[in-house]
């Protein structure tokens, strides 16, 4: 547990930490002037486990909308982390030892930006697919085995990367990605995804499709090479009259 000291309110801290701190504290979470005029709560690789509710209560009280708390040691979301919900767009928690993501994730209504990388993570609640701003989400290198149910419901989501996980089938069917009209960027290379439905070809709104590392004995590396338009084109001639 950190020692709270005077760490986010004292004046002294406002152009950076003071000589007594630099010197004898551990304390990795910006002041409050920083949050101020910034907005951003990160802290990166300090090895935390927690976020006190100080600092959580002090990024509320300035307004915070990005936090980035990635290359760390938490095993879940901070628990007081709901004080941002309001307010916050961006979440960052890249690098850590997460392994599940709390049924209160609908409570961050106008997340656009949500990266889950290199966790643990190997489902997710049916409640994610409340969050109906959602344009990025990253859950790549964790250890799912199928894509959440819940993602099928992020109508506005334009780019997905699910690459470098277990995942062994793509639904491309209108229940599944095949539903997700904005969907841009589709990456599911690195897993172990045995069949490319062909009527993955539908989804002409992808600009960006990456399935190398998987596999499959169709499409061949020789298509994957020509690049999404051609993959694409591709599929389609294979779906069935």
């Amino acid at each position: 547990m950190y020692m709270a000291c005077d760490g986010l309110n004292s004046p002294r801290l406002q152009g950076g930490r003071d000589e007594t701190e630099a010197e004898g504290s551990q304390w990795p979470f910006p002041d409050k002037y920083h949050m101020r005029n910034t907005r951003i709560l990160k802290v990166s690789r300090a090895q935390i486990s927690e976020v006190p509710m100080e600092v959580l209560e002090a990024a509320q009280q300035e307004l915070v909308n990005i936090v980035s708390l990635d290359g760390n040691r938490l095993r879940e979301m901070p628990k007081d982390l709901p004080l941002l919900s309001e307010h916050l767009t961006q979440l960052v928690l890249n690098k850590n030892q997460i392994s599940f993501v709390p049924t209160n994730i609908s409570q961050y209504s106008k997340l656009t930006d949500l990266s889950l990388s290199n966790n643990l993570l190997c489902d997710l609640p049916m409640e994610l697919g409340g969050l109906q701003l959602l344009r990025n989400l990253d859950i790549s290198h964790n250890r799912f085995r199928q894509l959440p149910r819940c993602i099928y419901e992020l109508e506005r989501l334009e780019s997905l990367s699910a690459h470098d996980n277990q995942i062994r089938a793509i639904d491309a069917s209108e229940s599944g990605l095949g539903g997700m009209r904005e969907l841009k960027i589709l990456n599911l290379g690195n897993n172990d995804i045995e069949i490319v439905p062909p009527i993955l070809g539908k989804m002409q709104n992808l600009r960006e499709l990456e399935l190398w590392g998987n596999p499959f004995r169709q499409p061949r590396h020789q298509i994957l090479s020509m690049g999404t338009s051609a993959l694409l084109s591709y599929l389609r001639t294979r779906i069935p009259i």
